[in-house]
């Protein structure tokens, strides 16, 4: 060991001794020689590790990153040259080369915040209930990288040894007259981060604010762009969004169906139609048609008593909300054949009187007495077919309501870990969803 040691001081002797060209020979070649061990070998084993992982992020990454440990490499071979070289040149170049060795580590960290923080944001979207707003990426991003910059700039100005008071006494005053004068701006940029945070809403979805109702196509960090259903492109100011409340159709669906919604329709027959009769025809619709779901049950309730009819309200619901007019659409007509075929009518006000019953106010074909004893056949089936599915869904209701109970007790239960408890309070708020629906809410 003592003698490689020998050996390696004769070295550096005779390299010492050189004249300057042969100096700056082997300081070029040096440099070469590790510019190329760094780009040939490390780099490159580095890139076809990187190329063989599943992400795809890591390959965004390594590209900006191996340029700038290249750019990293060569200041290191220059720093290294001018120290045996020249020291007293060194010594007047020497914050200059620390200052660039900070700019290359900012900028390597600002390239890093810039790839990393997309996957990074879709990760904790789908770690987390909330919804996400696109869009918030570039602003978390390049927010992020603007204090980076700020704080290696900094460094930078410190490192040269520049007087820093007067240029933060001039950005002061300059910020402080930007600050006037952007006010909106800055408040709907500032509204954007906050809507980042929250997230109520995704590009895609159907969402209500005030009196404008549409799809979401794009959000900013100034502000976010509503397509309405007459193909109108509405922007709406992020300052709005804030202090608006905001009806988010797409989000509401219970049991982690997000796009699920419970479509109601209201409908009026006359007070001498039989409610069981009515409910009995209003359910069959809803369960005939293409777009209800067969779970939750489909529910006709009656919600008031008119001037001149009763009211039904029907309870369905439908697994995509893109769907709601169609599913309308569907339901109201095959409502009012299955009305005109079962007899039931829709009053309307008139000061009419009638002194007999119309020939076929209750279809075609048949008498009158014929159509009537019909229709009461009809309604007493309804009837019973309605009673039977009320004490079906109270006791559907009840048994829920046990497990409820059951479930809460098992909490106290000091023997269970903090999952399942968990689990159990999962399952009590499934359970209380469902118990919601039978009420038709």
């Amino acid at each position: 060991m003592q003698q490689f040691f020998d050996e390696l001081s004769g070295v550096q002797d005779w390299a010492n001794n050189l004249p300057i060209y042969g100096k700056i020979a082997i300081c070029i070649g040096l440099s070469l020689a590790l510019f190329g061990f760094m780009k040939f070998v490390l780099l490159k084993k580095f890139g076809e590790f990187v190329n063989q992982t599943k992400v795809g992020w890591d390959n965004d990454l390594f590209h900006p990153l191996s340029s700038r440990t290249l750019a990293f490499c060569a200041v290191l071979c220059i720093n290294g040259s001018f120290a045996w070289l020249s020291p007293t040149a060194m010594e007047a170049i020497y914050h200059f080369l620390n200052a660039t060795y900070i700019l290359i580590f900012t900028s390597m960290i600002s390239s890093s915040i810039r790839v990393i923080t997309p996957p990074f944001m879709t990760w904790i979207n789908t770690n987390s209930q909330g919804v996400a707003v696109t869009g918030r990426n570039h602003f978390v991003s390049g927010f992020s990288r603007i204090l980076v910059w700020a704080f290696g700039l900094y460094l930078v100005l410190d490192e040269l040894q520049l007087e820093l008071m007067g240029l933060l006494a001039s950005m002061a005053v300059f910020s402080l007259i930007a600050g006037l004068a952007l006010q909106q701006t800055l408040g709907n940029i500032l509204n954007s981060f906050l809507l980042a945070m929250d997230r109520p809403f995704d590009v895609g979805d159907r969402i209500q604010v005030d009196d404008i109702e549409g799809k979401v196509v794009s959000t900013g960090i100034l502000s976010t762009k509503v397509l309405t259903w007459s193909e109108e492109l509405v922007i709406i100011p992020n300052n709005t969004l804030v202090s608006s409340t905001i009806l988010n159709k797409a989000r509401g669906g219970g049991d982690g169906v997000p796009k699920r919604i419970n479509l109601l329709i209201d409908v009026s027959v006359a007070y001498d139609e039989d409610p069981p009769h009515v409910k009995h025809v209003l359910n069959q619709v809803a369960q005939s048609c293409p777009y209800t779901l067969d779970t939750p049950k489909s529910r006709a309730l009656i919600i008031g008593l008119g001037d001149y009819s009763i009211d039904f309200r029907l309870y369905t619901w439908i697994s995509d909300y893109s769907d709601e007019w169609p599913a309308r659409d569907w339901i109201m007509q095959k409502m009012t054949d299955r009305f005109r075929d079962e007899g039931i009518i829709i009053p309307y006000p008139v000061n009419i009187e009638l002194k007999s019953q119309p020939a076929g106010t209750y279809g075609k074909g048949g008498s009158y007495e014929l159509k009537t004893r019909r229709k009461s056949a009809r309604q007493q089936t309804a009837r019973l077919q309605m009673a039977r599915a009320d004490e079906v869904h109270r006791e559907e209701r009840e048994t829920i309501k046990s497990e409820i109970e059951w479930l809460e007790s098992q909490i106290s239960d000091t023997s269970l870990g903090a999952r399942e408890k968990d689990k159990i309070r999962a399952e009590i708020t499934a359970l209380a969803s469902s118990l919601d629906m039978f009420d038709g809410d």
